[in-house]
């Protein structure tokens, strides 16, 4: 694998570096023509930051920044590596991990500009002599995390300049030992968090790449057990951190998909240096760019759950698709191969991946049952219906208070939509946007089923119990509870009964004693207008109109309320939205039901109406109350729909129930049209 034999001199270090990080004029030009041709957009935006780093103007705008900015950062005199422009640190740990240099390195490829070059080789030197590695600097421009970050983008970073006359032997040789203290740092980090974190996970893809570099370069007898010890690492966080379905713990599509990138960027360092993974290791990697295909929105972007940016998926899918020569990954890419995977990959990646099949998943309806996710939708396409509703584990500190949440799209418009994240700085907003209340499910008693302890803690880990998911024909159904209120001694049981993809209805249970009050939240898209009425509220886009009908069953009423609330597609960027509320108090066991009826501006409006009717009990005729069952009628789409939902066991008087006069065996059933029979969703 490495050469043996004398200590190698600058210029063969360098020559080494370029063969695993650089490439050819002839690459380099190629890469360029490619980008220029077929991405102008992506390389205006990578041009403007390098200029911008040049005049050391810093905004953090690039897709996958972690925590991105909205307002730039200019230093007229020396750059304070450590600057805080505010009460979140997290610009300091945005600034430190160099991705702007990768930026620098892509201009300077496409131009030849050496302005570019002396940038990079100046800012590299001032940044090694102005951060020491102490203990104080541990917090801030050493963080674990980003070290590992910084780790592989600085290796990245010299492939694109190591030939410049910028990059003198002694800029390469401070290079290399600065690199060689980032990498006994990381190979000295030994902690459980780690192991259970996204941290470890970007910690160790860069010592991984480090240590083979510095074992290749020679000088650092210590790379070759780094080397083994960061392997060893990221094949235990990947055993650890991805549940069966491809999702990684934390419950956050943002931090899923920066382990993935560390994990694809280390396949790629271990085929550089044949020091290839087990094929667990892989299976889990091509697991998780599956759950990005399958959570992918009509719009092309990760849904925003637990702390996530509304961020484009195609990259990561087009990455996923060439390196696993998957079609239906590539279903979900771009039909040729992107920006930065042109960069990473060369030229003749974009002849694979172009004849690479390209074919759409098999199913519809998705269940991803470890992490508690389940998908209905009408297509793969970008004007298809999409309904995504989460309940599974809260997913540590980056996870927000979301069980029973919904997404709704309507002929690939937004119409519920997760308001974000915003900020990592405790207080309001902070709060506010990680609460039950920010997402579309329910609260008892206006109370939430977990509490913040600070930005990152919480008190209150009640888990989701059940789940399950079926379909009969045009009928799709799913369910999910959790135990967020049994301290107040109630159950909460959302269930999802879909007619197509056009028409839900949105039954939750509050199973418990004493008096409640149930309440629902919906907080529609930004590109919403609202309308509250009587007995609910209609939500208008560009092209499509929802009508929301709250029913509250033949006994008790429901109370509606509008209100302003945060919205945060991207982080430190917040806009006011809207949320209504639908409230309903009972005793004992209790439920309410919200239908939503969809259609296309160009349809017109129809008659539609969704009302309670009484459940009944066909062996004596009789209604049952609405502590056993409701029932519900939907005229829409030239139809009529009976729902039941029975909140108890099917036994006695309650086993064979139904509405107006059709009926069946279940728990959750529906008839279309007078039908007599009822078909049963859930028994």
């Amino acid at each position: 694998m490495y050469a043996g034999g004398n200590m190698k001199t600058t210029a063969e270090k360098k020559a080494i570096l370029k063969e695993r990080y650089g490439r050819s004029r002839e690459e380099t030009l190629r890469c360029s023509e490619y980008a220029k041709k077929w991405w102008p957009e992506e390389t205006a935006h990578r041009m403007r930051i390098a200029d911008e780093v040049r005049n050391q103007v810093f905004l953090f705008d690039l897709p996958w920044d972690m925590e991105q900015t909205a307002e730039p950062v200019t230093f007229e005199g020396e750059i304070d590596w450590s600057y805080q422009p505010g009460p979140d640190p997290e610009f300091i740990f945005q600034m430190n991990r160099h991705q702007y240099w990768i930026c620098l390195g892509q201009t300077y490829a496409m131009t030849g500009d050496e302005a570019y070059a002396e940038c990079f080789a100046s800012q590299l030197v001032h940044w090694i002599k102005k951060n020491p590695l102490t203990e104080e600097t541990k917090g801030t421009t050493w963080r674990t995390i980003e070290a590992g970050i910084r780790g592989i983008n600085w290796l990245r970073a010299m492939g694109y300049f190591v030939d410049s006359p910028a990059v003198t032997d002694e800029v390469f040789e401070a290079f290399l030992d600065c690199i060689k203290e980032h990498g006994a740092y990381l190979a000295a980090c030994e902690r459980p968090f780690s192991t259970k974190s996204n941290w470890g996970v970007l910690e160790n893809n860069g010592l991984f790449a480090i240590a083979h570099l510095l074992q290749e370069t020679g000088g650092c007898p210590e790379a070759e057990d780094w080397t083994k010890l960061a392997k060893k690492r990221l094949i235990r966080q990947n055993r650890v951190q991805i549940l069966d379905d491809g999702v990684q713990w934390e419950m956050s599509p943002m931090y899923h998909n920066e382990v993935l990138k560390c994990f694809l960027e280390a396949l790629q360092t271990a085929t550089a240096y044949d020091d290839g993974f087990p094929q667990d290791f892989q299976d889990k990697v091509k697991s998780m760019v599956m759950a990005d295909r399958i959570w992918q929105k009509p719009d092309k972007s990760q849904p925003a759950g637990g702390d996530s940016d509304v961020t484009d998926l195609r990259d990561f899918l087009t990455a996923g698709a060439f390196w696993f020569e998957d079609p239906v990954l590539k279903s979900g890419g771009y039909d040729r191969m992107d920006y930065e995977g042109i960069w990473n990959y060369g030229i003749c990646a974009q002849v694979r991946y172009e004849a690479l099949a390209s074919c759409e998943p098999e199913t519809l309806d998705c269940w991803l049952a470890d992490s508690g996710n389940w998908y209905l939708r009408s297509s793969w396409q970008e004007d298809a219906d999409y309904l995504h509703m989460q309940c599974g584990s809260l997913g540590g500190g980056h996870g927000h208070f979301d069980k029973g949440h919904l997404d709704l799209v309507i002929g690939g418009e937004e119409v519920l939509a997760d308001p974000g994240r915003y900020t990592y700085v405790d207080g309001t907003e902070r709060r506010m946007l990680k609460s039950t209340k920010a997402h579309n499910t329910v609260t008892v008693d206006g109370e939430e089923y977990t509490h913040c302890v600070d930005s990152w803690g919480v008190k209150g880990l009640w888990p989701s119990v059940g789940g399950a998911m079926s379909r009969k024909g045009k009928y799709g159904f799913a369910e999910c509870g959790h135990l967020g209120y049994i301290d107040r001694g109630v159950y909460v049981e959302r269930r999802v009964l879909a007619i197509g993809t056009r028409i839900y209805a949105v039954m939750d249970t509050c199973y418990g004693s004493g008096e409640h009050t149930l309440t629902q939240h919906f907080h529609p898209a930004l590109n919403q207008k609202v309308t509250v009425r009587e007995n609910g509220f209609v939500l208008e886009g560009e092209k499509s109109r929802a009508e929301f009908f709250c029913i509250s069953g033949q006994e008790g009423s429901t109370a509606l309320e509008k209100e302003s609330f945060p919205v945060s597609l991207h982080y430190n960027q917040i806009e006011n939205g809207t949320m209504v509320s639908c409230k309903k108090q009972g005793t004992g066991v209790f439920g309410m039901i919200t239908v939503i009826v969809c259609s296309d501006l160009t349809e017109g409006e129809e008659n539609v109406l969704a009302e309670a009717v009484p459940a009944m009990s066909a062996m004596t005729g009789k209604p049952l109350s609405s502590h056993e069952a409701d029932g519900v009628r939907i005229q829409a789409q030239g139809h009529t729909w009976l729902v039941v939902n029975a909140h108890v066991e099917a036994g006695s008087t309650c086993e064979y129930i139904g509405a107006e006069g059709s009926f069946g065996l279940g728990r959750v059933m529906i008839a279309e049209d007078d039908e007599e029979d009822m078909t049963v969703l859930k028994w």
